[in-house]
């Protein structure tokens, strides 16, 4: 078909953002005209007619449309260098799982060849674990079935396709081996949390070229936010410049750039981590007591993608009158009133306001839904929320604190001393008097101290 016009462009990716929340850079929106043609013809369907159904936001019809317009090419040992720095590291871990998330896995190349490095570097599949998420589920479906063309293979290493692929006449089929530790799954990089945790490496390659930049930096949060400390992160080269100011190391590996998140500088073993059980107070008078009403002003304007790294200067005051009709303005005064009903004990009130806040992608509205749900006694959903709070923000030292105490009062102590040493990651390079964000009143330098007695305890 002929090139969209600029206003038909513009509403056809307003159903994409609305069916999806995905926006796509300026320099790759002209592909969805191209995207429209290949969804029609696999429709059965004349293009004028398809096209009317999609802007009509048809169910199928849209749910076709996403399939052609977010899938990208992908074939067996793209970027090898990747792959053998992958095979390195993992051949040094010498017990418990190795973890990995491939997130936009589109047919399933690159998650397979994952667990195929993993496996030719000497670990048992026992010990392996790669998650394969996409949006599209043709994608994903074709992935499971685990076979492929010519085309695919082409950069296969002739040892590896001997040991790991089986011939079925001119296709080749992915062993069962190979297949076994990789799970796939249908996941949205844009809207949806990250599936995973703890993951020893992260690949998202050739994916983020495709966002505008306030979404490259909410995507990039969530893939930091799946690692563990020490934990890679391999992009495609040329997205590596995305992620200036959020935190990564950058390690050069045979000529290629490979990210890794920090490990803690003074990664001190917790001897003992005591688990604090409330005894007394009611919980609606604890969490009364958390909400002191300093907070109120303490409140930062809320980007879109805030850097793990959090800035020495004082969080920016909430905004007021004539600015108040903003985007940013708007989600700070629908947080002002969550923390205000709490404080006066109104919890149903605040609890709706901060579910309101969290819509609008504010992290403080998490954290105060988690502080809500943990009075009611239901602490893992209450991580659930922290977690989520940090996805949106990694460098919210007063979250990485209340997941601390949360995995404390869990028993669950690796977990704990990880989020200690990740709130103290977070603290680096801030004034003692500096305002931390959060829901609750406290300096950097006041939650340095409670931080080093708990470590003490």
């Amino acid at each position: 078909m002929d090139s969209l016009d600029e206003a038909t462009l513009s509403r056809v990716e307003e159903v994409l953002r609305e069916a999806s929340g995905m926006t796509l850079a300026s320099s790759v929106r002209r592909s969805l005209s191209t995207a429209i043609t290949r969804a029609a013809e696999a429709r059965g369907m004349e293009i004028p007619a398809f096209l009317q159904k999609l802007l009509a936001r048809e169910a199928a019809v849209v749910e076709q449309f996403i399939e052609y317009a977010v899938i990208g090419e992908t074939y067996f040992f793209r970027h090898p260098e990747h792959l053998r720095e992958l095979g390195r590291v993992a051949a040094l871990k010498e017990d418990g799982l190795f973890r990995v998330w491939s997130a936009g896995c589109a047919t399933g190349e690159e998650a397979y060849s994952i667990a195929m490095t993993l496996m030719a570097a000497g670990l048992p599949v026992e010990r392996i674990r790669v998650t394969a998420s996409d949006i599209s589920a043709r994608s994903l479906q074709r992935a499971r079935a685990a076979t492929y063309g010519p085309w695919s293979v082409r950069r296969i290493e002739p040892s590896m396709e001997r040991r790991f692929l089986t011939p079925q006449g001119d296709l080749v089929m992915v062993s069962s081996q190979a297949r076994r530790p990789v799970e796939f799954l249908r996941h949205n990089l844009v809207l949806d949390t990250a599936p995973v945790s703890e993951q020893d490496a992260v690949f998202c390659r050739n994916v983020l070229i495709y966002f505008p930049h306030e979404l490259v930096r909410q995507v990039i949060a969530k893939l930091i936010g799946a690692l563990v400390p020490g934990g890679l992160l391999f992009l495609a080269p040329a997205e590596i410049p995305l992620t200036n100011g959020m935190g990564l190391e950058q390690l050069d590996v045979q000529g290629s750039p490979v990210l890794r998140l920090p490990r803690p500088r003074a990664a001190t073993p917790v001897e003992t981590v005591a688990v604090t059980t409330p005894a007394g107070p009611d919980p609606k008078q604890e969490l009364l007591r958390k909400l002191k009403a300093p907070v109120l002003g303490s409140v930062s304007t809320v980007r879109p993608a805030p850097a793990p790294v959090p800035s020495p200067e004082p969080p920016a005051p909430v905004r007021t009158g004539a600015s108040a009709g903003s985007g940013a303005a708007a989600s700070d005064d629908v947080m002002r009133q969550a923390l205000r009903a709490a404080q006066e004990g109104k919890f149903d009130q605040a609890e709706e306001l901060a579910k309101e806040a969290a819509r609008k992608l504010v992290p403080e509205a998490y954290l105060l839904l988690a502080m809500v749900t943990e009075t009611r006694g239901n602490l893992n959903a209450a991580v659930d929320l922290v977690r989520k709070a940090l996805y949106l923000d990694p460098s919210m030292a007063l979250g990485h604190a209340t997941l601390m105490t949360l995995y404390s009062r869990l028993s669950k102590r690796e977990e704990a001393e990880r989020a200690r040493q990740n709130a103290l990651r977070a603290l680096d390079g801030l004034d003692d008097e500096h305002l931390l964000r959060g829901v609750e009143t406290m300096t950097a330098g006041g939650l340095r101290q409670a931080l080093a007695a708990r470590n003490r305890t």
